[in-house]
């Protein structure tokens, strides 16, 4: 082949290269510019937000540590007068009472899932007058105290629903929003330093912050009660265990472990018996069910704290809502002895009402005073045939009840000669029909 036809072969290949390259390169160009049309349409279309997973449970975490870094509460004093009228006074000085106070409350938004803060101002005189009357187990409709907002321009409604100190009922309401669309998740409290056991909670001067979950059907949710019957299930389980290493042994019967004496799922509804009003209890449709189940929703959101704040109108405090001299008497007579004096192997707190309200030593508290009532009934039965027989012939059902009734008003409510509970005292006449209801519940089991 010549050297002219080589060169014109190549000039030939050269031409359909470029027209190749011009028409690739048109193609890309369009390519780019289609490409370049179809984003400008994205981008003028309506942004769709992504979708927000939460649970109730992380957003009263939320509202916890929300208020717990928020500024303290506010507070209004005065000098106190006696019944004349005339200013109390100690060294000279006016003695000072609060006449009113702020609550923090943490309100959920369902809709958008934002936690906020939202301040009320609360008289002390309305507060005392509602707490009263709970105390008196009567419902308080017409005495509820009345929550003036802090800020006036403020555009939330808060209403109490059902008055119980830092566990009220409390519901939060917007003009024009949807009546259940707020929740109150978590509230700070103003308490006294004389109601708090524990050094560090008492933050002020006189008074100081608690933050706190309050139950309200808002927070009914099947996740919480899971929550709480769990961490009452690990703690019991847990104490009897550290009892059985400790070697605590029974009084009634000395050759065998206290924790051998009775059942954790008689412990168990024995706490919430504590925690449910018996009005209601026996007024209920369901059993009770959805009474225990706010108890087990406050362990569920409050942990350890859930009745670190509890203190009955009798001086009981805690889970198991013991006495002070029940927990701790140290009086010569051993018969007087209280739990801490009877049972050194179990290694109870020393301070009665820190010992009271720790949840873990609160337990292992309530075992033993079990174990003390059941030495005493023992005792008792066995001063005749008689009482040896017909407590021998009752069912372990019915001597759970005779536990029930002696752990709330002592072991002289079982009159061991007719077999038969005491009915002297409602309270605990009612107190065993609140633990019958709760055991045949069956949530342990």
């Amino acid at each position: 082949m010549t050297m002219e036809m080589n060169s014109k072969l190549n000039l030939i290949f050269i031409f359909f290269v470029f027209v190749f390259g011009l028409v690739f390169l048109n193609s890309n160009i369009e390519a780019q510019e289609a490409l370049m049309t179809n984003t400008i349409l994205v981008e003028n279309r309506t942004p769709i937000p992504p979708t927000e997973h939460w649970t109730l449970a992380e957003k009263i975490e939320e509202g916890k540590e929300l208020l717990k870094n928020t500024l303290s509460l506010k507070f209004e004093e005065s000098p106190q007068k006696d019944k004349k009228g005339r200013i109390i006074k100690e060294k000279g000085q006016p003695v000072m009472e609060i006449i009113r106070k702020e609550i923090a409350l943490a309100i959920l938004d369902t809709e958008s899932g934002r936690v906020f803060e939202k301040r009320y101002w609360l008289n002390v005189a309305e507060i005392n007058k509602a707490s009263e009357l709970r105390k008196k187990y009567l419902n308080n409709p017409d005495h509820l105290p009345k929550f003036q907002p802090s800020d006036t321009n403020e555009e939330f409604v808060a209403i109490s629903i059902w008055w119980n100190s830092f566990n009220s009922e409390i519901s939060i309401l917007k003009d024009g929003d949807d009546a259940h669309r707020y929740k109150v998740v978590a509230n700070k409290y103003l308490m006294s330093n004389e109601s708090l056991a524990y050094p560090e909670d008492r933050t002020g001067a006189k008074y100081s912050d608690i933050v706190y979950v309050p139950y309200s059907p808002a927070l009914k949710d099947n996740m919480l009660i899971a929550t709480g019957k769990q961490f009452l299930n690990e703690h019991v389980g847990i104490t009897f265990n550290e009892l059985a290493e400790a070697g605590v042994m029974s009084k009634a019967f000395p050759e065998r472990l206290v924790t051998d004496t009775m059942t954790q799922v008689f412990v168990k509804n024995i706490f919430l018996t504590e925690h449910t009003d018996p009005k209601m209890m026996l007024l209920s449709g369901d059993g009770g069910l959805e009474l225990a189940e706010r108890v087990l929703i406050r362990l569920g959101t409050n942990g350890e704290k859930a009745f670190r704040y509890t203190v009955s109108k009798t001086g009981a405090s805690g889970l198991g809502q013991i006495m002070p001299k029940t927990y701790s008497n140290p009086n010569k007579d051993s018969n007087k002895w209280g739990a801490l004096e009877k049972f050194p192997l179990a290694e109870l707190i020393k301070d009665v009402d820190i010992g009271r309200v720790d949840i873990k030593n609160g337990i292992k508290a309530t075992v033993l005073v079990f174990e003390m009532k059941r030495s005493e009934i023992e005792a008792r039965v066995q001063s005749s045939a008689k009482a040896r027989k017909i407590w021998a012939s009752k069912t372990p059902e019915q001597k759970e009840e005779v536990m029930a009734a002696s752990y709330n008003g002592g072991s002289s409510k079982y009159k061991y000669l007719t077999g038969n509970i005491s009915t002297a005292v409602t309270e605990t006449v009612l107190f065993v029909k609140k633990f019958q209801m709760i055991r045949e519940l069956n949530l342990f089991n």
